[in-house]
């Protein structure tokens, strides 16, 4: 009897420090605020792209393929995430890319590749900043003439 009490009480304590580590070693990512937007994340259908424009005629049209996110300065985050959910009611294909924007005026394209989501479907994309330097902005750049009037939600999130 004394045994399985011991046995018992051994095992409770395995599994109350199992909880409270994964609890402390749980990671805490800060949502980004959209640049020139409100919250923490956007829904947007995809536009056609950029069409330019000529001098001195009224001809021009600016996509809406881009959206950048603030990171808040004084942190240092070692890695990012951008988190695209499909809310067209058929299977879509998207061109994303990630771009991490420095104070230098340099960037890095951290992902740059096809996304498939059925409706609803959710995919995270990661990526990591320089070793020596944190971005101001992440910049997610999403389209595709394939996608064009398909519509999907996104935000980032910055991870310790």
């Amino acid at each position: 009897m004394k045994v399985i009490a011991i046995f018992r009480a051994v095992m409770g304590l395995f599994v109350v420090n199992g909880l409270v580590s994964g609890v402390v070693n749980a990671q805490t990512c800060t949502p980004l605020e959209i640049v020139k937007g409100e919250g923490t994340e956007v829904t947007k259908s995809v536009s056609p792209p950029n069409v330019g424009t000529i001098p001195n005629l009224p001809v021009g049209y600016r996509g809406n393929w881009d959206t950048d996110f603030i990171v808040p300065s004084g942190n240092a985050f070692s890695s990012y995430q951008a988190t695209i959910r499909s809310e067209s009611s058929e299977p879509a294909t998207y061109r994303v890319k990630v771009y991490l924007k420095y104070p230098d005026d340099t960037t890095d394209r951290v992902f740059d590749n096809e996304v498939e989501l059925e409706p609803g479907e959710t995919q995270t994309l990661k990526g990591s900043p320089r070793i020596d330097q944190q971005p101001y902005q992440v910049n997610l750049n999403i389209g595709g003439y394939d996608s064009i009037g398909y519509s999907y939600t996104i935000s980032v999130e910055a991870c310790p």
